[in-house]
Order: C-alpha cells, then sequence, then structure tokens
C-alpha cells in the first residue's frame, strides 16, 4: 500500500531539502541513494551487499559485543593420566 503526501521543498544552505513525516521517515542514521528519473525523485535505502561485510565485521571487532568474543587465555591443567 502506497502512502502519498503533499509536502515543499526549503533551502538547506545550497541544497534543497524536504521533511518527511514520521509515519514514513527511514530508521536514523539510514544511509540513502537519492535518484532522478526525468521529473520524479526517488529515495530510497542503500542496500547492502557482500562488499560491506568486511567493514560490518570491523565495526563488530570494536563494538561491545566484539569485546565479549576475545577469548580468554587457556590455561592448562595439570592431569594425572596414570591413575590406576
Amino acid at each position: 500500500m502506497a502512502i502519498t503526501f503533499n509536502t515543499r521543498q526549503f533551502q538547506a544552505g545550497n541544497s534543497q531539502a524536504v521533511r518527511l513525516p514520521a509515519d514514513i521517515a527511514f530508521p536514523p542514521k539510514t544511509e540513502l541513494v537519492v535518484t532522478r528519473e526525468g521529473e520524479k525523485i526517488i529515495i530510497q535505502p542503500l542496500e547492502k551487499t557482500m562488499e560491506d561485510v568486511p567493514l560490518l565485521f570491523a565495526a563488530l571487532k570494536q563494538s561491545v559485543i566484539g569485546e565479549a568474543l576475545i577469548r580468554p587465555e587457556f590455561v592448562e591443567a595439570e592431569r594425572n593420566w596414570n591413575k590406576k
């Protein structure tokens, strides 16, 4: 189901901007692709590809979860394998 609303563009510095209502807004910090097709301007989220996987792992490594994945040093306990 398509949602339609009317708005006007406004100046933001040297650029034009458009406010998106909360009902159709993207989540914060979503990378977007803006495409012009004739008189239409299309705004859509950037699709992640397999090329992004190394960047995602690098971000994970720097996160709290990444710290939790670091294994502690293994200390081998003495064992007596010759018990009878």
